[in-house]
Protein backbone atom coordinates (compact mmCIF):
# COMPACT_ATOMS: atom_id res chain seq x y z
CA UNK A 1 0.00 0.00 0.00
CA UNK A 2 2.41 2.43 1.08
CA UNK A 3 4.88 1.66 -2.16
CA UNK A 4 2.32 2.28 -4.42
CA UNK A 5 0.68 5.10 -2.20
CA UNK A 6 4.86 6.03 -3.27
CA UNK A 7 4.50 5.73 -7.05
CA UNK A 8 1.55 7.62 -7.31
CA UNK A 9 3.22 10.46 -5.42
CA UNK A 10 5.85 9.87 -7.45
CA UNK A 11 3.67 10.18 -10.76
CA UNK A 12 2.37 13.38 -9.82
CA UNK A 13 5.84 15.10 -8.87
CA UNK A 14 7.13 13.95 -12.13
CA UNK A 15 4.34 16.32 -13.72
CA UNK A 16 4.54 18.75 -11.25
CA UNK A 17 6.50 21.01 -13.48
CA UNK A 18 4.64 20.61 -16.64
CA UNK A 19 3.21 23.73 -17.76
CA UNK A 20 0.29 22.17 -19.63
CA UNK A 21 -2.10 21.63 -16.98
CA UNK A 22 -5.12 18.66 -18.07
CA UNK A 23 -7.49 18.83 -15.24
CA UNK A 24 -8.70 15.74 -13.54
CA UNK A 25 -11.33 15.88 -10.77
CA UNK A 26 -10.12 13.51 -8.06
CA UNK A 27 -12.75 13.07 -4.99
CA UNK A 28 -10.86 12.23 -1.55
CA UNK A 29 -12.74 10.80 1.49
CA UNK A 30 -10.92 12.98 4.79
CA UNK A 31 -9.47 9.69 5.72
CA UNK A 32 -7.70 9.98 2.34
CA UNK A 33 -6.74 13.11 2.57
CA UNK A 34 -5.28 12.61 5.82
CA UNK A 35 -3.17 9.68 4.46
CA UNK A 36 -1.73 11.44 1.59
CA UNK A 37 -1.05 14.51 3.57
CA UNK A 38 0.85 12.00 5.80
CA UNK A 39 2.46 9.97 3.16
CA UNK A 40 3.49 13.87 1.23
CA UNK A 41 4.71 14.80 4.73
CA UNK A 42 6.74 11.72 5.00
CA UNK A 43 8.37 11.10 2.08
CA UNK A 44 8.58 15.16 0.62
CA UNK A 45 12.31 15.33 2.04
CA UNK A 46 13.52 12.30 -0.24
CA UNK A 47 10.97 13.49 -3.07
CA UNK A 48 12.28 17.10 -3.07
CA UNK A 49 16.00 16.61 -4.91
CA UNK A 50 14.38 14.61 -7.23
CA UNK A 51 11.53 16.83 -8.13
CA UNK A 52 13.88 19.52 -8.54
CA UNK A 53 16.39 17.85 -10.67
CA UNK A 54 13.31 16.91 -13.07
CA UNK A 55 12.64 20.27 -13.51
CA UNK A 56 16.19 21.23 -14.10
CA UNK A 57 17.16 18.73 -16.24
CA UNK A 58 13.47 19.81 -18.19
CA UNK A 59 13.68 23.32 -18.25
CA UNK A 60 16.83 23.73 -21.25
CA UNK A 61 14.42 22.00 -23.62
CA UNK A 62 11.14 23.51 -22.64
CA UNK A 63 13.13 27.36 -22.43
CA UNK A 64 13.83 25.88 -26.27
CA UNK A 65 10.37 25.17 -27.04
CA UNK A 66 9.10 28.31 -25.62
CA UNK A 67 11.32 30.32 -27.68
CA UNK A 68 10.71 28.46 -31.33
CA UNK A 69 7.12 29.04 -30.24
CA UNK A 70 7.68 32.82 -29.73
CA UNK A 71 9.51 33.26 -32.86
CA UNK A 72 7.20 31.30 -35.09
CA UNK A 73 4.94 33.59 -33.87
CA UNK A 74 6.62 36.80 -34.15
CA UNK A 75 7.41 35.67 -37.95
CA UNK A 76 3.86 35.22 -38.71
CA UNK A 77 3.02 38.04 -37.59
CA UNK A 78 5.64 39.86 -40.05
CA UNK A 79 4.16 38.18 -42.77
CA UNK A 80 0.94 38.98 -42.10
CA UNK A 81 1.66 42.89 -41.51
CA UNK A 82 4.45 42.54 -44.29
CA UNK A 83 1.28 40.83 -46.78
CA UNK A 84 -0.68 44.14 -46.30
CA UNK A 85 1.86 46.62 -47.94
CA UNK A 86 1.09 47.43 -51.59
CA UNK A 87 3.70 46.08 -53.48
CA UNK A 88 4.73 49.94 -54.94
CA UNK A 89 5.71 50.95 -51.38
CA UNK A 90 8.02 47.86 -51.33
CA UNK A 91 9.69 48.61 -54.74
CA UNK A 92 10.44 52.62 -53.83
CA UNK A 93 7.61 53.63 -56.14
Amino acid sequence: MKQLLFLLLLGVGLTACSTERDEVRVRLTLKERELVDELVGTHMDSLRPILDSLCVSTTADRVAVATDSIVQRRLEEEARLRSRIPQNKLNGQ
